[in-house]
């Protein structure tokens, strides 16, 4: 094989994996992935996915697919949510570290901007908490548009973490219900 071959299999397998292991929890019965993974190891699947996902910079992680299917197969959704949450602010903590280490490598017109909005940090003290919690409450998309910001602004790490884990908790744990309860009320429709 040639070496082509190998760099584009390399990198093409992930993808792959990632792919298929969307589509499995997509198509599979919710029940049945279960009685597969069974139910000890389902919490800590959707823990290391979510932790995977919080790793990776705006990651495709599917763990809110895979979030959805346990929670459609009969698991707690309370501790679904917990797991998730949990999972994603430990992945979330090194897209803060690698903003605050990473103020040093900014040009000299970045670090200015980075003062103008540290200038806003300092004005409105209490609204950046509340920003963050409604971020993880409401957008289901990475958490690291404010972890990588807030680490180069060198806001404190616990109150951006504790402030957005808080809010993610709801997310995932509010995702889990509706999925638990969705599912159950579709199944009684004639057209489903």
């Amino acid at each position: 094989m040639s070496k082509k071959f190998t760099t584009y299999a390399t990198r093409l397998i992930p993808i792959f994996f990632f792919v298929g292991f969307s589509l499995a929890f997509y198509y599979l019965p919710p029940e049945s992935i279960i009685g597969f993974i069974g139910v000890e190891n389902a919490y800590a699947l959707i823990f290391i996915l979510a932790l995977l996902g919080g790793l990776t910079t705006l990651s495709g992680i599917p763990y809110h697919v895979v979030l959805v299917a346990l929670a459609v197969g009969g698991l707690n959704p309370f501790f679904l949510g917990l797991s998730t949450a949990v999972g994603v602010m430990l992945g979330d903590s090194t897209s803060y570290y690698l903003g605050s280490q990473g103020r040093v490598l900014l040009s000299p017109r970045m670090q200015s901007i980075l003062e103008r909005l540290s200038h806003l940090q300092q004005k409105y003290p209490r609204l950046l908490p509340v920003l963050f919690f409604l971020y993880g409450c409401i957008v289901p998309f990475s958490n690291d548009i404010i972890t990588i910001p807030a680490g180069l602004l060198g806001y404190p790490f616990w109150r951006v973490m504790l402030t957005l884990g808080l809010g993610n908790l709801v997310f995932n744990i509010s995702l889990a219900f509706v999925a638990a309860y969705a599912y159950g009320i579709l199944q009684y429709l004639p057209f489903i």
